[in-house]
């Protein structure tokens, strides 16, 4: 699978689970599967493709949990729109799916 393929499904894992969240709550199964879906498939693309994207701290999200973006080295068109990341991952959720020093070699 190539890498836009993959930041095409996590972008529609993202509106599934904003629409999951607002209709069943943050705590339902369905709303938590896909937010975990989403962070599987940016875990993998940040794996799989180091010299197209990282993560970023997100310093604009103050009223939150600290986030970091998934950043795109380049723009890539994605059905249409250039797309300069590819959706938020909480920190929290970096810390489960990635060892201490992956998470460090994957920040910039």
């Amino acid at each position: 699978m190539d890498f836009s393929n993959i930041i095409e499904r996590i972008i529609t894992l993202n509106h599934a689970w904003k629409l999951a969240r607002d209709e069943f709550g943050a705590k339902h199964s369905i709303t938590e599967s896909l937010r975990l879906q989403k962070s599987s498939w940016q875990a993998t693309l940040l794996r799989d493709f180091p010299k197209v994207c990282f993560l970023h701290k997100d310093d604009e999200n103050v009223d939150g949990e600290p986030l970091l973006s998934v950043r795109l080295v380049k723009p890539t068109s994605i059905n249409g729109f250039m797309r300069h990341d590819a959706e938020h991952m909480p920190e929290r959720i970096a810390k489960e799916l990635f060892h201490a020093t992956e998470l460090e070699s994957l920040i910039r």
